[in-house]
């Protein structure tokens, strides 16, 4: 394996590639990346069993070749030499020796077959989303997944497909994210697959920095939802899934275990209605947490036909807040409910509207949450289960 390369650009691989590899495994070949050359096209791979992070690209390539590579002896090595042209060459005994002007460095590799490669997808699926569209609504769903091992069934968010219609679900018992696409450009037979939380977030991460790069923005916002240039295929089977998007691929292993019926637990009957300016009642939380029980993060909301207070209280620490913000309710009669300040701050904060609807019933029934204004052929929706008023 040779080839030529600027520092910059195969460290931007690795920096992606990396984030997947482990510290420590009881499979050494693990803390290694995989390279491969084939023409002028370099693949750097990643793995930590569970998903592949596979990134290619372009270099001046003279002899193909493989190897595996120390993962972070390579990285640092690279960050310590910026944008200059390296020299990589392969020598025998899997030593891969770089070179630039003034300077060079050998580092001993391993066998390449001993690298774990991600699986051949048998009878597989697939479908076309736009990355915009996938990445939003992962990033607002995320969160709401079970971090608990042993609730294997909500580790995860779930995808279901049918026809004219794309939908995203996750939730860990005491709230719930549903978003509904519409319309969607889908005339197969119904799928559905349960994405392990971890690939969420890579698909997230890496296929927005992507787009980023890709279109040069430097103000931190993904490309557009609705660019039909920026699309992700995603083919699946039974275990596995393979996002591909611009030149990097995600393989990664589903979680398989059933996803509870979620639309069971969605009330029908909320009729009490209330408004609330989303900053306003954003702000007013994050104080309410700051002095409420550290445990329970317990946030009341004494809720009039104008107006909101939003209390908690520490009794330990002698700490309380008590705020009161404008909204409009439905009701004449006062409202109380009490929810977990966090739980009901990480869903509000994933809105995109100005202001937030709350459909409320009793004290202890859940509330949902919907913004004002929704985009056309799409219904966003969360779900908090309030705690009980003491």
């Amino acid at each position: 394996m040779k080839f030529t390369v600027n520092s910059n650009e195969i460290l931007g691989a690795i920096n992606k590639v990396i984030s997947v590899t482990p510290t420590r495994s009881t499979l050494p070949i693990l803390s290694n990346l995989y390279l491969k050359l084939d023409g002028k096209e370099l693949t750097v791979m990643g793995s930590d069993l569970e998903v592949y992070v596979n990134i290619k690209i372009s270099v001046d390539g003279k002899n193909d070749g493989e190897v595996a590579v120390p993962a972070r002896k390579l990285e640092t090595l690279l960050q310590n030499l910026p944008d200059r042209e390296l020299n990589f060459d392969l020598q025998s005994g899997f030593k891969l020796l770089i070179k630039s002007k003034g300077g060079k460095w050998t580092i001993t590799g391993e066998e390449p077959n001993d690298f774990p490669m991600p699986a051949e997808l048998e009878a597989s699926k697939n479908v076309v989303l736009q990355s915009g569209l996938l990445t939003g609504y992962l990033s607002k769903a995320v969160h709401a997944a079970s971090l608990d091992e042993l609730r294997r069934s909500m580790n995860g968010v779930f995808f279901e497909i049918k026809k004219g219609e794309f939908r995203v679900v996750s939730t860990d018992g005491h709230r719930m994210v549903r978003i509904i696409k519409s319309n969607f450009n889908y005339d197969g037979d119904k799928l559905a697959m349960l994405v392990p939380i971890k690939t969420c977030n890579m698909i997230t991460k890496l296929f927005r920095d992507s787009a980023k790069s890709s279109s040069g923005e430097e103000n931190g916002e993904s490309e557009s939802k609705h660019d039909d240039k920026n699309t992700v295929n995603i083919t699946f089977s039974n275990e596995f899934l393979e996002c591909s998007y611009a030149n990097i691929t995600i393989t990664s292993r589903l979680i398989d275990d059933t996803f509870p019926n979620y639309e069971s637990v969605i009330p029908t009957d909320n009729e009490k209605i209330l408004s609330v300016d989303k900053n306003s009642l954003i702000g007013s939380i994050k104080r309410s947490i700051i002095m409420s029980d550290q445990v329970t993060n317990r946030a009341s909301l004494e809720i009039g036909s104008k107006e909101l207070k939003v209390k908690a209280v520490n009794n330990e620490y002698g700490t309380d807040s008590n705020e009161t913000i404008d909204c409009n309710f439905t009701e004449s009669e006062e409202f109380e409910i009490a929810f977990n300040g966090r739980y009901l701050l990480e869903a509000i904060q994933h809105f995109d509207s100005k202001d937030l609807i709350f459909e409320l019933s009793t004290p202890l029934k859940a509330a949902i949450i919907r913004p004002s204004e929704q985009e056309k052929d799409e219904e966003v929706m969360m779900l908090v289960m309030p705690v009980r008023n003491i």
